[in-house]
C-alpha cells in the first residue's frame, strides 16, 4: 500500500505542522520512497523512511545528506529551507502573544 492510500484510508495520521513548511511539502510532493531510492546509490547517503520521518520531525539531516537533497530538488529547496525546517518544527509555540491579547490588563 503506498502512502497516499495508507493516508487516505486513515491508517496514518500526519502532523500538519511538519508538511505545512517548504521543506515539508516537497518532501511530500517528491515522496519519501523517491527520497530513500535517490539516496541508495551512494553508501554515505543510504537513508531509511524512518529517517526520513526523522528530518520532517524537527532531526536535520546531515550536511553531505542535505546537499544531496538540493542537487536532488535541483536548487528548488536550499539548505536555508531543509535546516530552517528544523528549527521551526522544534520551535516551541509561541504564547505570549496569545495571552496579552485575551489579557484584560493589555486593553
Amino acid at each position: 500500500m503506498i502512502r497516499d492510500e495508507a493516508l487516505g484510508l486513515g491508517q496514518f495520521r500526519r502532523a500538519p505542522d511538519r508538511w505545512h513548511t517548504e521543506f515539508g511539502r516537497w518532501v511530500s510532493d517528491f515522496g519519501t520512497s523517491r527520497i530513500v531510492a535517490a539516496l541508495a546509490h551512494d553508501p554515505d547517503l543510504r537513508v531509511t523512511n524512518q529517517s526520513v520521518y526523522e528530518w520532517l520531525q524537527g532531526h536535520p539531516p546531515t550536511a553531505s545528506r542535505a546537499l544531496a537533497l538540493v542537487a536532488m530538488s535541483r536548487g528548488r529547496r536550499t539548505l536555508d529551507a531543509i535546516y530552517h525546517h528544523a528549527l521551526e518544527i522544534r520551535r516551541p509555540p509561541d504564547t505570549t502573544a496569545a495571552s496579552r491579547r485575551s489579557s484584560p490588563s493589555a486593553a
